[in-house]
């Protein structure tokens, strides 16, 4: 790949840019090249004070440089950008770090790790060190030498300690909780009923014959690595909320949004922040994560994230790297669900949620999942979450919130039937 050259402020502006629990809820101060404050308690003025390499200021006003993005997507790229992560999921220790206001905004951290030129004392370029300083990664970095694998840093789990019904809530979302709750109708979900399927089988025998070798194939590939079933526990950080993990879900987003826009700029730079925003959001829901690692290298090669609510059991998220892309993971992680789900009497439909193209509605559709507009008729999700036994720890008030939840999931459903009649 290149490296593309773009006239930006040093805070990139490019479309698409979100992360809905990682950027600053206000808009950023404008960052220069050189840092510039009318008053003395400013975060730029803190974090110069503080710094152990003090940031130099200007006083000529703002500066723009053009900023060259190189999209040549390395682990050790990816390493010094989780490294840039974990300091946002940081910010709740200490709240008077004055710089985490600044590892909160993905722009920032797109310049400072693919940034090929930019000033080795500007902003970004601190921060970065500051974050690789803390991982024990900074030498590496300024000599230019390869991070050297560890297997304990990359798979430690560093995501926030959140609590079964805060976890639960963070779900809702994803989930489609607004067009069951009657706020307002989301895309369209694909699913599969499982109700009348006694096992695995049944579902594959109707399939057309290039799906059922696809199938078959993918159970070939099987051999190739290991399934994990790691559950989401509530008052923990997430078994997938480690490096191992984000590498997948950066290298299948770069890789996704190549092939659906064309390698460009502007789709790297998007698919970059998609994933650190999916990312982050990943490791604050419930469920269960499906684990895939490698036979010869026990490297983690993708997950799949699945909550199951009512007697509904949904395909969530599914990230998986390069190797994994070519090796039928994904067509794997759907063959398990579904058999998993007929195996269970709790569970009658399998939600794989909306997809982000048609071409990707269509390839469920072949393997009948059917998208359905009105999918809370036929997936039910008006029970509670689903959990194995002693997943998660009880809280104070759970039988309150469960009897208060309930009350509300009924009187939403009056309301929808009074709408309609």
């Amino acid at each position: 790949m290149t490296s593309f050259a773009l006239l930006l402020p040093l805070l990139l502006q490019v479309q698409h840019l979100f992360a809905a629990a990682f950027l600053s809820s206000s808009p950023p101060p404008i960052i220069n090249n050189g840092i510039r404050s009318s008053t003395c308690n400013s975060p730029q003025q803190q974090l110069l004070s503080k710094s152990s390499t003090a940031l130099f200021a200007v006083d000529e006003g703002p500066q723009e440089i053009a900023v060259t993005i190189n999209t040549t997507l390395t682990d050790d790229k990816i390493k010094n950008l989780f490294a840039w992560v974990k300091c946002a999921f940081d910010d709740g220790e200490d709240k008077n770090r004055v710089d985490a206001y600044y590892y909160n905004n993905i722009e920032l951290a797109i310049a400072a790790v693919f940034g090929d030129n930019l000033p080795s004392d500007s902003l970004p370029t601190k921060l970065l060190e500051m974050a690789l300083k803390k991982e024990g990664l900074l030498e590496q970095y300024q000599q230019k030498e390869a991070i050297i694998e560890d297997e304990e840093w990359e798979e430690a789990c560093v995501g926030d300690v959140i609590g079964r019904r805060d976890r639960e809530q963070a779900s809702l979302g994803a989930m489609g909780a607004a067009q069951w709750s009657g706020q307002w109708m989301t895309r369209p979900h694909s699913l599969l009923l499982v109700q009348n399927y006694t096992t695995v089988d049944d579902w594959i025998k109707p399939l057309k014959r290039k799906r059922r070798e696809t199938l078959k194939r993918a159970g070939r590939e099987a051999q190739n690595f290991t399934i994990i079933t790691k559950p989401i526990r509530g008052g923990h950080p997430a078994p997938h909320s480690s490096y191992a993990h984000f590498r997948c879900v950066v290298q299948h987003e770069v890789r996704l949004l190549s092939k659906m826009y064309g390698a460009s700029t502007n789709a790297f730079v998007n698919a970059l922040a998609e994933a650190i925003s999916r990312y982050i959001g990943t490791t604050r829901m419930a469920g269960v994560i499906q684990e895939y690692r490698d036979v010869s290298t026990n490297k983690v090669i993708g997950f799949a994230h699945e909550v199951s609510k009512g007697r509904t059991t949904r395909g969530q998220w599914f990230y998986c790297d390069d190797y994994a892309a070519k090796h039928y993971v994904w067509f794997h992680s759907v063959l398990d669900l579904v058999r998993r789900a007929i195996e269970d009497d709790r569970i009658d439909v399998v939600d794989l949620g909306p997809s982000g193209s048609d071409a990707f509605t269509d390839l469920k559709a072949q393997y009948g999942f059917e998208a359905v507009v009105d999918w809370p008729a036929v997936a039910d999700y008006s029970g509670d979450f689903l959990y194995e036994k002693d997943q998660n720890e009880d809280e104070i008030g759970d039988d309150m919130i469960r009897m208060i939840e309930k009350l509300v999931e009924r009187q939403a459903a009056r309301d929808k039937r009074r709408k309609s009649d």
